[in-house]
Order: C-alpha cells, then structure tokens, then sequence
C-alpha cells in the first residue's frame, strides 16, 4: 500500500476520493433533507426548475472551464509561460461572453416557463440558478490552477467546505419556510463567497508557481490564439453541453407529460442512480482531464500503456460499486426518503445498469480534446439526444411515459457508447512522438 500511494496519480486519485466521500455524502444528505422537508409536491417543482435551467444552460456554456482545464495543464506540463497566459486570456473572455447569456436568460425566463408551464414562478426561481452560475466563475478558474499545479489538498478541502456551507445554509433557509427559493439562494450565496475568497487567495499560488498575473493576461495573446481556443472550446462545449442534458433533457420532456410530483420521483431515481459513477468515477475523470493531457505529450506508447491500466481498473471498480449500489438503494430508498418516494426504486434500477456505459466513456473525452477531435463526441451525444427525444415523445402516447422514458434512455447509452470505436481507431494511427 505503501509503494502504490507513492505513485503521485494514485495518490492524488486517493486524495479526491476522501473528500469524494464527503461531497457524496453531502449530496445524500441533502436529497434526503430536501424530499423530507419540501414533500413530494415541491420536491417535483425543484426537480421541474433545475431541469429547465439544466436543458436551457446549453445554450450559455461556451466550454471555457473544460478546455481551459485541458490546454492549461498541457501548457503547464510544457512550462510554457507565453501559453499560460493566452489561455487565462481565452478563459477571462469566454467567461464574460458566458455571464451576459446568463443574464440575459436570468431575465427571459419567466416568459419561457409562463409559456411552457403557463408558471412565470418556476422561471423566477430559475434566474436565481441562472446568476448563481455567474457567480460561479471565479471559483472555476481557481480549481483549474489547483488541479493543474497538483494541489489536490486544498482543492479537495475548499470544494468540501463549499458543499458543507451551502447544505448549511440551504437547510436554514428550509426550516425558515422558504422552500425551493432557500435551496436555490444558498448556491448563489455560496458561489459568490467562494469564488472571492478564490480572488484573495490565487494571488500567492500564482507567485508560488509563476502562473500569469490576470492583468498581463488580458494582452498576453492574438486574435488567431484567441481563436485557436475557442475553436476547440466550442467543440467541447458541445459536447459538454450535450452530455450534460442529461439527464435534465429527460425530465424536462417528462415534465411536458406528466405532473411535477412524478418528476420529481424520477430525479431522485437519476440522483441515486448516478451514486455508483460518484463513487467510482467522479476522482478519475477529474485527473484524467489533466493526466491524460501531460501523458499524450511524453508520447504514443506512453499513452497506450497508461490508459489500458486506467481503463482496467476503472471498469472493475465501477462494476462493483454499481453492483453494491443495485443491492442495497432499493431496500432503504422508502424508509430513508417515505414510502411517497419508494416508486423510485424501479427507475433506479434501470438507470444504475445503463450508467455502466460511463466507465469508458469518461477515459476517452480526454483523448479526443487532446487531439482535437472532441467534434466525434460532440456529434455522437447530439444524435443520441436527438434519437431519444424522438422516440420518447411517440411512445409516450402508446406506453406510460415512464416506459417510454427508459426506452429512450437505452437508445441514448448505445449510440453515446459508439465512440469507442472512432478512439480506438485515433490512437492506433496517432503519431508515436507528438
């Protein structure tokens, strides 16, 4: 144990998944807190606005955050000075360009859900996700530099501070009968402390690791470097942007057809049901972002050896915990949440068994952004979207929208699952020195 933990990418992996536990159950916990404290009906309506401000925030990511991740760390990897601070430059730009779609879709919702839902309240509590985003952005960047310079440490313990406070202050809010709106004010009141708190404190690590000074990154690049970013940005923020319909496309189609309170049971079985990837998958994919990267620079054989380890041990651990997931969430699921939310069990079920499908899909995201070729999961994730919603809205007329819904689901995995294939095909003709 002691040779494996001297490994620096296990022992980062082994750092984040002890203060993955603790986000975990954080998230557990409030789930719990929330379907107890708000009851079925407002439970729905949560799970009604997230799934609104969910599928409408396509439309407002511009991919800085995950290409900002990829090309910071490579540049990093590089000790490339010049390129560091052409992409805080990209980053800076995006994420104003990112804040006024946030605005302005703060201020457009209530018409949008007052024509949807004929409800302009569900819009108004989605403005409050919506600039809560926004505020958001300063804490990103700060747990980009993190990750990249390898301080796992403090990342972990400011994340787990971030997520303990706005349980705190989410729950205070509930008991002082503010309902979904105190939920929704405790991530915009979070995100607006942490991402100051990020503003005093990148100063010392920016001296500490000669990062760029914000001013001199505002001139650091041209409008081709500019360009060069956020050509690829906007790919993977299509691709980021799709993938993270889901599962809020699924439900907001489901909203469309039957009342909040089913949703809202539906959400719970998505949030359950993501516990198994949480467990598993949630610390890889965050280091393989930046692993990956730095690995892809020191050469083809390098890459191959290291992701058939990463692929074998990812695969395994996931089945397994999934396997323990199926085993025990249906037991406790109506005597933690009610006997009112105990029908979650069954779509649970099904969508544990589908998530498999992430463990590979999480390892090759990062190959494709490397290569700039994240275009192939971008397309595949738009047309398993597509495909979905297309077979979902018919059969929901013929079967119960539940079955309709799983049904769609399936279809989704299997196209989503396909880009494997075009990896594969990447990595065996890549060029052995990049």
């Amino acid at each position: 144990m002691k040779a494996l933990l001297s490994i620096p990418f296990v022992r980062d992996i082994a750092t984040m998944q002890i203060g993955r536990m603790v986000l975990i159950g954080c998230g557990f916990l409030s789930s719990i807190l929330y379907a107890r404290m708000l009851g079925l009906g407002g439970y729905g309506e949560y799970a009604v606005v997230l799934a609104f401000t969910g599928t409408f925030g396509l439309f407002t990511n511009l991919g800085q955050q995950a290409t900002t991740l990829t090309f910071f760390a490579e540049a990093y990897g590089r000790k490339d000075t010049k390129a560091l601070a052409e992409i805080l430059q990209y980053y800076l730009v995006l994420s104003l360009c990112a804040a006024v779609l946030l605005g302005l879709f703060a201020l457009l919702a209530p018409i949008l859900t007052g024509w949807i839902y004929d409800d302009r309240h569900i819009g108004e509590l989605a403005g409050i996700v919506f600039v809560s985003s926004i505020c958001e952005l300063g804490f990103i960047y700060y747990s980009i530099v993190l990750q990249t310079v390898r301080n796992i440490r403090l990342l972990t313990l400011l994340e787990n501070a971030k997520t303990v406070l706005q349980l705190g202050i989410a729950v205070w809010f509930l008991l002082q009968g503010y309902g979904v709106a105190g939920v929704l004010w405790s991530w915009l009141i979070t995100a607006a402390i942490f991402s100051a708190a990020s503003c005093i404190l990148y100063p010392s690590l920016r001296a500490e690791h000669d990062l760029p000074r914000i001013g001199e990154a505002l001139f650091a690049g041209t409008g081709r470097s500019l360009w060069k970013y956020t050509k690829d940005g906007l790919w993977i923020a299509a691709d980021k942007s799709i993938g993270n319909l889901y599962p809020n496309i699924f439900l907001f189609a489901l909203s469309t057809q039957v009342q909040e309170s089913v949703v809202g049971s539906l959400r719970l079985a998505f949030k359950l049901g993501g516990l198994p990837s949480s467990f598993g998958l949630a610390s890889v994919g965050r280091l393989a972002s930046s692993v990956i990267p730095s690995v892809a620079g020191r050469g083809h054989d390098v890459l191959v050896k290291k992701l058939r380890q990463l692929a074998a041990h990812t695969v395994a651990m996931h089945g397994i915990i999934t396997l323990c997931g199926l085993l025990i969430v249906p037991a406790l699921l109506p005597v933690v949440y009610g006997e009112h939310f105990g029908i979650a069990m069954y779509p649970f079920v099904v969508i544990a068994i589908l998530n498999l499908t992430l463990s590979i899909h999480i390892l090759v995201t990062p190959i494709l952004r490397v290569y700039s070729k994240i275009q192939i999961a971008a397309v595949l994730s738009a047309i398993g979207t597509v495909i979905a919603m297309a077979i979902f809205f018919p059969l929901s007329n013929a079967l119960r929208p539940t079955w309709a819904l799983y049904i769609s689901l399936l279809a989704y995995h299997v196209i989503i699952g396909l880009v494997v294939f075009p990896v594969l095909r990447l990595i065996r003709t890549a060029p052995k020195q990049r």
